[in-house]
């Protein structure tokens, strides 16, 4: 198999920037490109064309989380491009699982790099795994990586995890949206 796109699907949490780092260097090593991509969702209730000012300025909800988005990738490229990888931003709206499967078919993805909480139990069953639904669902290859028990992960890792899976700027317009 010839690896040409490494796509790494990431949640801004300390853990996925070290997930990037372990892509880019297999990526590096075979020559690769390393897409690296975070998908937002709306609230439930909110159009991607609605009209937001969750920071004062006023643009589409789309507009407003895929801003975000690509600044905060920024330093995942930054990492992906220090250890000699060929490296781009990938941002996209929907339900994550769908969103990542269409983003690896669109961008003709050879492999996806993914980390997993390794959650088990209760734990799993009830908050799901956007891994595992990658990883069955997937028409190429998927590198699951788990993630390291550091100390310092517990306590500040995975930054939105009380905050059911969104990351801050999605609670900021999901906070918006509900009044």
């Amino acid at each position: 198999m010839n690896i040409r796109t490494i796509l790494v699907p990431v949640d801004f949490s300390t853990c996925s920037l070290l997930v990037t780092r372990q892509a880019a260097g297999l990526a590096a090593r075979l020559g690769a490109r390393v897409v690296v991509m975070h998908v937002s969702e709306l609230p439930g209730d909110l159009a991607q064309g609605a009209h937001v000012r969750p920071d004062g300025v006023d643009r589409t909800a789309a507009e407003y989380l895929t801003a975000d988005a690509r600044e905060r990738l920024a330093l995942f490229v930054s990492a992906a491009r220090e250890v000699g990888a060929a490296a781009e931003i990938e941002v996209r709206i929907g339900p994550v699982v769908p969103t990542i499967l269409a983003a690896a078919d669109a961008l003709a993805a050879d492999l996806i790099v993914i980390g997993t909480h390794g959650r088990t139990g209760l734990a799993r069953m009830v908050l799901g795994s956007v891994a595992e639904g990658v990883a069955h669902k997937a028409h190429v290859p998927v590198m699951l990586v788990r993630r390291e028990s550091r100390p310092e992960c517990a306590r500040q890792s995975c930054e939105w995890c009380p905050h059911e899976g969104r990351s801050p700027a999605e609670e900021k317009l999901a906070g918006e949206s509900q009044g």
